[in-house]
C-alpha cells in the first residue's frame, strides 16, 4: 500500500511503526540470516568439502535463531543470551566440529579444550593444511563459531524493531567473508560472459547473491513497516490514506528492481577488474609458501632413497646452457633443526631447537630485474616429479622464464627465499604441489663464490651437554678456536669417515656398491639412516672411540671409523659449526665439478640419484656470507675398528693402551674457558626466556589495552558531553542540557518515557528530582526573564539526585552495563538519518531522538530586559 496518513487531531503526527516485530517481520528475518548463512556455507564449501559443513551450517543456523528468538520473545537480559550461547557451543562443539574427539572420555575433554581455544587460534590451523581440509582434527571449529555466534547476533539484530535492524546485514555480509578470507590463493578457472573475464566466478556469483538477498530483505523488511505502521495509526485514530498513482508505483518498483539489477552488473564488472589488476590476495597467500615448505618431507631424510637401485640412475633433470663457473645446484637449503631432523625453519631457535643457521625463512614473490653482468644462462629441463623443490644456482636476481604448458600456473607458484638463495615451486598439479616432468625454466645467474670464513662467536650455538661425544672429539683434535682450526676439523671429519649409503649389502644397495667398486677396492660398511642427535652423537662416538685405542698420533686410515653419507656427515658438520659458534645450514643439491675423493659423482648435463650431494653453509656471526664446506666421507680407506684389549695390525705400540685409565667425562666446552661459557650460555637462556616472557606480558598488555580502547573511548565521550553541558556560557543552554542529560541517563539505563512535555515525561517515571528539573527547565525557557547561573546550578543538583535515584534501583552489574552502554550517543546519528515520515511536523524539526520539547521563539520584550 502506498500514499501518506495524516490524523484528525493538531498539526500531522509521525507515521511510526509498531514497537514489536509481526510474525511476518520475524519470519522474514530469520528466513534471511538463514539463506545468507547457507551462501556462506556454499562459499566455503571448497576449504572444507566434507558433509559436515552443511551439518554445522544447519544445526548451528536453526539452533542459533531458536536462541535469538526465544531471548525476544521472552526479554532475556543479554548476559542470559550470552550464557546460554556458550553453553550451545560447548555442547555442540564436539559432535560437530570435532569428531574425532569422540573416541574417548579423555578425548571429548580434549575436544572442547581445542573448540574453545580455536574461536581464537583456529584460524592458524586452517592455514596450515592444504585443501580441503575436510574435519581433520579441530579445523572446522572456525566455521561453527561464526555459524553459531553469527547466527544469534543476526537474528537477534534483525529481529530489533527500529531501524537499528539494518545492522544484521553485515553480520550476514561477514559471512561470505570467510569463504574469500580461508579459500585458496588461486581462484580457479575463470568464464567469459558478454565479452568481459570473470575471474573466480563461483564466489563473484554467490556473493552477489549475498548482496541482492541483503537489499530484497530491506526493501521487503521498510514495506513491511510501513503497513504495520498504517495499521497502527487506522486503530487509534481517524486516518485518511491517499493512494499512490499508478505510476508511482510503478516507479518504486522499478527503483527496487533496478538496486538489485546495479548490484549484480556492479559485482560482475567491478570484481573482474579487481582480480585483474593485482593477484588475488587471501590469508592464505601470506602464509602458503613458508608453511608449504615447513610441512613437507626432508630432503635430507629421504637423501638416501636416491642411491636406492630403483632411483640410482633414474634421470630427475637436465642441465644445459653457460655452466661454466657454477659449481653447484641446490635443491634445498635446512636450517632448522629440532633434534631429529633438519627441515625449513624460521631461523630462530624453537623450543627443543637445537640452535639455528640465523637468519629467518622468508619466501616471496621474485619480481623481474636486471640480470647481472657476468651472468651466465641456464635452462633446466625436469625430467621427473621433484616436488616444491626447485634446482636453482645461487645468486638469482630476476624470476626464471617458465615454459612447457604450465609456464603460468608455474611462473605464479615460483618463491625465492632470499637470504639462502632456496626456491621453491608451490603450483599445483595433477600428482600434488611442485615441479613435474616436462616443466622447465631458465635463469641468468653469477658464477659461483666462496669467500672466506671469519671468526667464530663467542660461545657455542648449541648446548654441548646434549652431544658430549661431539665435545669428546673435538677436545681430542686441540685445534684453536679459529676458522683454520674449524678448517681443520671438517677435514679431519671427511678423512676419518667412511661412505656407506645402506645398512646391508643387497639388490637396493648394488648400484653404489658396484661404482665404488669400480674406481677402488671398496668394502661395503654397513651405516644405518637417520641424522637426529642420537645418531650424529652414534658417529662421534666411533671416531672417539677409535683414536682412544690407536692413540692421536697414528696415521689417517688407522684414524678411519665414522661410517655413513652425506645424510650423517652433512649434520654433523652443521652442528660441528654451531659448537664452534658459526651459524650453519645444511644444502641438497648437485655439484657440477668434480671433488677430489668424492664417491657421488658430478652431474655432467643429466642429473640422477646418484648425483645428489649435501654439504654446509657456515658463516661468522659478523660476516654477510656463507661459506661452503663439503662434508662428504672418503671411500678409499676402509675401517678397521679396534676394542681396548685387541691388537691393531702394522701398529704394535697399540696394546699398550690396554693399560690405560678410564678417560675422564668429556667437558662441557673444548677450550680452556669451558666454565665461563657455561655460565655465558646459562645466562644467555636466563635473559632470553626473560624476554620472552617480557613479549608475552606486553602482547597481552597491549591486547587489553586494544579491547578496553572503545569502552574508554565511550567513557570519554559522556564524560565530554556532560562537562559541556554544564558548564556552557549561557545559563538557558546549561538548564536544557540538564534535562537533556537526564533524557540520555533514561536512554542508556532503559527506561521507557511517554508524553509531549518534559513534567509529563518526568511523571512516567515517578521521579521526585525529574519532575522538579522539567518544572525549572520548563520556567527558564518560557518565562520573560532569562535564567541565572544560580537556576543551572539548581538544574545540575537535580540531575544528579536522579542520577543516585536511577543507580539507587539498580544492581552492581546494570550500573555497569549502564554505563557503557552507547545508546544515548548512538540515537541523535540514526534520528539524523531517517526520513520526513519520522519527523515531527512542529517547526519542521526533528525530534533528534530524545523527543525534546522544541523552543518556542523568544518574545521581544525579552531581549529588551535582557539588555537593562
Amino acid at each position: 500500500m502506498s500514499g501518506t496518513a495524516a490524523s484528525t487531531g493538531r498539526g500531522r503526527r509521525p507515521l511510526r511503526a509498531p514497537a514489536t516485530t509481526s510474525v511476518g517481520q520475524a519470519v522474514l528475518a530469520v528466513g534471511y540470516v538463514l539463506v545468507g548463512l547457507g551462501l556462506a556455507t556454499a562459499m566455503a564449501w571448497p576449504i572444507f568439502d566434507t558433509w559436515r559443513l552443511a551439518v554445522i551450517a544447519c544445526v548451528c543456523g536453526v539452533l542459533g535463531a531458536a536462541i535469538a528468538v526465544l531471548a525476544r520473545l521472552l526479554r532475556w537480559h543479554v548476559l542470559v543470551t550470552v550464557l546460554l550461547t556458550a553453553g550451545v557451543y560447548l555442547v555442540g562443539v564436539v559432535p560437530l566440529a570435532v569428531p574425532s574427539a569422540l573416541s574417548s572420555p579423555q578425548g571429548i575433554l580434549g575436544g572442547v579444550r581445542d573448540g574453545v581455544v580455536g574461536v581464537v587460534l583456529g584460524w592458524r590451523q586452517l592455514l596450515t593444511l592444504d585443501l580441503p581440509v575436510g574435519s581433520y582434527q579441530a579445523v572446522l571449529v572456525p566455521f561453527f563459531a561464526m555459524a553459531l555466534i553469527g547466527t544469534v547476533a543476526a537474528v537477534g539484530i534483525a529481529l530489533t524493531p527500529s531501524r537499528s535492524a539494518a545492522w544484521a546485514v553485515l553480520i550476514v555480509l561477514l559471512f561470505g567473508v570467510f569463504g574469500i578470507a580461508f579459500a585458496a590463493t588461486d581462484p580457479g578457472s575463470s568464464v567469459v560472459l558478454a565479452g568481459v573475464e570473470i575471474t573466480a566466478p563461483r564466489e563473484v556469483l554467490l556473493g552477489v547473491l549475498l548482496v541482492a538477498v541483503s537489499m530484497l530483505w530491506l526493501l521487503t523488511r521498510a514495506r513491511l513497516q510501513r503497513r504495520a505502521a498504517l495499521s497502527l495509526a487506522r486503530s487509534t485514530t481517524t486516518v485518511h490514506v491517499q493512494r499512490g498513482s499508478a505510476g508511482a508505483a510503478l516507479r518504486r518498483g522499478v527503483l527496487g528492481a533496478g538496486l538489485v539489477v546495479v548490484a549484480l552488473i556492479a559485482g560482475v564488472a567491478a570484481v573482474p577488474v579487481a582480480f585483474g589488476a593485482t593477484p588475488r590476495t587471501t590469508l592464505r597467500t601470506g602464509a602458503e609458501p613458508t608453511l608449504v615448505a615447513s610441512s613437507q618431507t626432508s630432503p635430507l631424510t629421504t637423501y638416501r632413497a636416491s642411491f636406492e637401485k630403483s632411483a640410482y640412475s633414474t634421470p630427475l633433470f637436465r642441465i644445459s646452457g653457460d655452466t661454466k663457473g657454477i659449481d653447484r645446484v641446490p635443491l634445498a637449503v635446512l636450517d632448522a633443526f629440532d633434534g631429529q631432523v633438519f627441515t625449513v625453519g624460521s631461523g630462530a631457535p624453537a623450543s627443543g631447537a637445537q640452535g639455528s643457521g640465523g637468519q629467518a625463512v622468508s619466501f616471496t614473490r621474485l619480481p623481474g630485474g636486471t640480470s647481472p653482468s657476468n651472468a651466465h644462462r641456464v635452462t633446466f629441463s625436469i625430467e621427473h616429479d621433484l616436488g616444491i623443490w626447485t634446482p636453482m644456482p645461487a645468486g638469482l636476481a630476476s624470476a626464471p622464464a617458465f615454459s612447457g604448458s604450465r609456464a603460468s600456473e608455474l611462473a605464479a607458484g615460483f618463491y625465492l627465499d632470499r637470504t639462502s638463495g632456496a626456491a621453491i615451486e608451490i603450483a599445483g598439479g595433477a600428482t600434488g604441489r611442485g615441479l613435474v616432468a616436462g616443466d622447465g625454466y631458465t635463469v641468468d645467474v653469477p658464477a659461483d663464490s666462496n669467500p672466506s670464513l671469519g671468526a667464530p662467536g663467542a660461545t657455542s650455538g648449541i648446548d654441548l651437554n646434549d652431544y658430549p661425544q661431539l665435545a669428546a672429539w673435538v677436545k681430542a683434535q686441540k685445534q684453536p678456536r679459529t676458522a683454520a682450526g674449524f678448517a681443520t676439523l671438517i677435514g679431519r671429519l671427511r678423512a676419518r669417515g667412511y661412505l656407506s649409503h645402506s645398512v646391508d649389502d643387497d639388490a637396493q644397495a648394488s648400484s653404489w656398491v658396484g661404482a665404488l667398486k669400480k674406481s677402488s677396492s671398496y668394502s661395503f660398511q654397513a651405516s644405518y639412516a637417520g641424522h637426529s642427535t642420537a645418531r650424529v652423537e652414534a658417529l662421534f662416538k666411533q671416531l672417539v672411540d677409535q683414536q682412544r685405542v690407536v692413540g692421536a698420533d697414528a696415521t689417517a686410515g688407522a684414524l678411519v671409523a665414522g661410517v655413513g653419507d652425506d645424510e650423517q656427515f652433512a649434520a654433523a658438520g652443521a652442528l660441528l659449526a654451531r659448537a664452534y659458534g658459526y651459524q650453519s645450514r645444511v644444502v641438497v643439491g648437485v655439484r657440477l665439478t668434480s671433488l677430489a675423493g668424492s664417491g657421488v659423482p658430478a652431474c655432467r648435463s643429466e642429473c640422477t640419484g646418484s648425483d645428489l650431494a649435501a654439504w654446509i653453509q657456515v658463516k661468522a656471526p659478523s660476516a654477510s656470507q656463507w661459506t661452503t664446506f663439503d662434508v662428504e666421507p672418503q671411500y678409499r680407506s676402509s675401517p678397521v675398528l679396534v676394542r681396548l684389549g685387541e691388537q691393531y695390525p702394522k701398529y704394535p705400540t697399540a696394546p699398550e693402551q690396554l693399560h690405560a685409565g678410564v678417560a675422564a667425562p668429556p667437558q662441557s666446552q673444548h677450550d680452556g674457558s669451558s666454565s665461563q661459557a657455561a655460565a655465558t650460555d646459562r645466562s644467555s637462556q636466563s635473559l632470553a626466556a626473560l624476554i620472552a616472557v617480557a613479549r608475552v606480558v606486553g602482547e597481552g598488555l597491549a591486547l587489553l589495552v586494544l579491547l578496553a580502547l572503545p569502552l574508554i573511548t565511550l567513557l570519554a565521550l559522556k564524560r565530554s558531553r556532560r562537562r559541556r553541558r554544564r558548564f556552557a556560557n549561557v545559563p538557558e543552554v546549561a538548564l536544557v542540557g540538564a534535562w537533556a542529560e537526564v533524557r540520555d541517563l533514561w536512554a542508556d539505563a532503559g527506561i521507557p518515557v511517554t508524553g509531549a512535555t518534559r513534567v509529563a515525561q518526568a511523571r512516567t517515571v515517578h521521579s521526585a528530582p525529574a519532575r522538579s528539573l522539567a518544572e525549572l527547565v520548563d520556567a527558564a525557557v518560557f518565562a520573560q526573564h532569562p535564567p541565572t547561573g544560580d537556576d543551572a546550578r539548581v538544574a545540575w543538583d537535580l540531575v544528579a539526585e536522579e542520577r543516585e535515584r536511577v543507580a539507587a534501583s539498580q544492581g552492581r552489574w546494570k550500573r555497569f552495563v549502564v554505563a557503557l552502554r552507547p545508546r544515548s550517543l548512538v540515537l541523535p546519528i540514526i534520528e539524523m538519518l531517517r526520513d520526513d515520515e519520522s519527523r515531527y511536523a512542529r517547526g519542521g524539526k526533528s525530534d533528534s531522538g530524545q523527543n525534546r520539547h522544541p523552543e518556542p521563539r523568544r518574545r521581544t520584550t525579552r531581549q529588551e530586559n535582557s539588555t537593562v
